[in-house]
């Protein structure tokens, strides 16, 4: 279960290129096929939701997209 993620965390993630030990742990479970768990609320990105460019913001849910593609259940997202 993945507590806190911030946006630099989600980005290198999402390109498969950890650069911290928690990241490539994350990168680890996911290859070994195990189940990650991102809560919602522990995306930073979500908390600009109305103050970030619209431009940003929208790179920043795609990112989301591609964790989710990837494996990683965000949970929190009405039943998804």
């Amino acid at each position: 279960m993945i507590t806190w993620l911030p946006v630099a965390s989600m980005g290198r993630l999402a390109a498969c290129a950890p650069q911290t030990p928690a990241e490539a742990e994350v990168l680890a479970a996911l290859l070994a096929g195990a189940r990650v768990c991102l809560s919602r609320s522990a995306l930073e990105y979500r908390r600009y939701r109305y103050s970030a460019p619209l431009g940003i913001y929208r790179n920043c849910v795609g990112l989301e997209r591609r964790l989710r593609e990837m494996g990683i259940c965000v949970t929190g997202t009405s039943g998804r």
